[in-house]
């Protein structure tokens, strides 16, 4: 299948996933937000909730739907006919957003067979930007298949999501265990993924912690291969404001959080934003 060139390059297709280690970093705050930037800026934009513990997008936008679209769209793409219907599954959020609400219960991961995440994200690229939020972990569990079957862990949907993905946004906060956390992560990744372009987002970043931005970028540095390192405030204000209402960081007012992610998707795709 065809790949579609990176949001780096600003270019009107890609597929950009939000990842980080566990820990509550913010990876579907930092999801929603890059999606409503990109939908703000005119772009045709897919969220996608594909975090393999049960997906919290919904939620956070006030979706209320029993249905998983996930599950629907990944079914009609094990089943060959998801062009025609890849619509019915999606939640439109406005003019140029569109939700794929993600698992119900985290029991439920089994249901996403091998491949059709793939399938499904090579199928929304084509229209559009894709912004993917996922799960935390990437090492498969040795646990997690007693009997030696073979059969795919719970985190090989996080897995695929990377390897489909044309740039990772990885996503840790900036106290001293979230950046541990996030080291480790992005050893990780580069051990995992060489070659795919990881941007690094440390988040919730404040001055009562210490530490400059560039002592935090050279930590960095020295751990994994990067794009790029990028810092959004605390600004737990701003995040309320829309958890409350169930809205997007940029339907809730001017923040210096959403001037920040305005900033992030200039990195990204280098569209503009309308005035």
């Amino acid at each position: 299948m065809r790949r579609c060139r990176r949001l780096r390059r600003g270019v009107p297709a890609g597929c950009s996933r939000c990842g980080g280690p566990g820990g509550a970093p913010g990876r579907t705050t930092l999801a929603t937000g890059l999606a409503g930037e990109l939908a703000r800026r005119g772009l045709s934009t897919l969220l996608v909730d594909a975090d393999p513990y049960g997906g919290a997008v919904a939620q956070q936008l006030g979706v209320l739907d029993e249905v998983s679209g996930l599950l629907a769209a990944t079914r009609l793409a094990a089943a060959g006919s998801l062009d025609e219907r890849f619509a019915a599954t999606q939640r439109r959020l406005s003019d140029q957003l569109r939700l794929l609400t993600g698992l119900p219960r985290p029991d439920r991961w089994p249901e996403v067979r091998p491949g059709a995440l793939t399938a499904l994200l090579e199928r929304a690229r084509h229209e559009g930007q894709v912004v993917v939020d996922t799960g935390f972990a990437l090492a498969p569990d040795p646990y997690g298949d007693p009997g030696g079957s073979g059969r795919p862990d719970r985190d090989s949907l996080t897995r695929e999501a990377l390897e489909a993905a044309d740039d990772v946004v990885l996503v840790g906060a900036a106290d001293p265990v979230g950046l541990a956390r996030l080291a480790r992560a992005l050893g990780e990744l580069d051990e995992h993924l060489p070659g795919t372009p990881v941007r690094v987002v440390v988040n919730r970043m404040r001055s009562t912690l210490g530490w400059r931005a560039a002592d935090v970028v050279g930590l960095l540095d020295g751990i994994g291969r990067h794009e790029g390192v990028h810092f959004l405030p605390d600004d737990q204000a701003a995040v309320d404001r829309a958890l409350v209402a169930g809205r997007l960081l940029v339907e809730s007012g001017d923040s210096a959080l959403r001037r920040a992610l305005a900033r992030l998707v200039d990195a990204l795709a280098g569209v503009p934003a309308r005035r």
